[in-house]
């Protein structure tokens, strides 16, 4: 079985250049306030590195986006029930039932406890902003997307717009930590 990343490059996903990746101090500093063992720190730099670096994602929106979903702790093994009966699984919490069936529609043997891995639910989460963003065409719009998918009704925009405002909260926290000569240039716009 091929890897993850070389299925998704292989469907399309082009990365981006070396030198538009986050330097390791960079990603230091966006993680210094996540709570848990260093080993698994290193272990999400590594795996959000890659991904942000495969998809041309921001940096500190992939880490903003973990924030606002399973919060500063390093537990892969997070999982949580949704209102509508679905599971969202890993630190980027990837709704199994939503996009597990996608991904193997694209030939892509995922199982519900790959969802765990820290690797795999960092490059599923970046192709999910990624899929989300084409659709929109609006970084912060895709954002609330990544957590609310469709729907177009009143309950479906509340939920995307508290969803973002939260997500602009761990964003500016990290630019204020951070400073600006990683932050708004490197770390937020790609």
């Amino acid at each position: 079985m091929r890897s993850l990343k070389v299925c998704l490059v292989a469907l399309g996903v082009a990365a981006m250049p070396v030198s538009a990746m986050a330097s390791i101090h960079d990603f230091q500093c966006l993680t210094a306030d996540m709570t848990g063992d260093e080993n698994a720190r290193q272990l999400y730099i590594a795996a959000t590195s890659e991904a942000a670096r495969t998809f041309n994602i921001a940096p500190a929106i992939m880490v903003a986006i973990k924030r606002t979903e399973s919060g500063r702790g390093l537990n892969p093994l997070v999982t949580n029930r949704n209102n509508n009966g679905t599971t969202d699984r890993g630190y980027y919490q990837v709704n199994a039932e939503v996009w597990l069936p996608e991904l193997r529609r694209i030939g892509l043997p995922i199982a519900n406890a790959d969802l765990h891995g820290v690797r795999a639910n960092a490059l599923i989460a970046a192709w999910v902003y990624k899929r989300q963003l084409a659709r929109v065409k609006d970084p912060l719009e895709a954002v609330g997307y990544y957590h609310k998918g469709g729907g177009t009704g009143p309950g479906s925009e509340r939920i995307r717009k508290v969803y973002k405002d939260k997500f602009i909260g761990h964003l500016r926290a990290m630019v204020s930590r951070c400073g600006m000569g990683t932050g708004k240039q490197s770390l937020v716009s790609r």
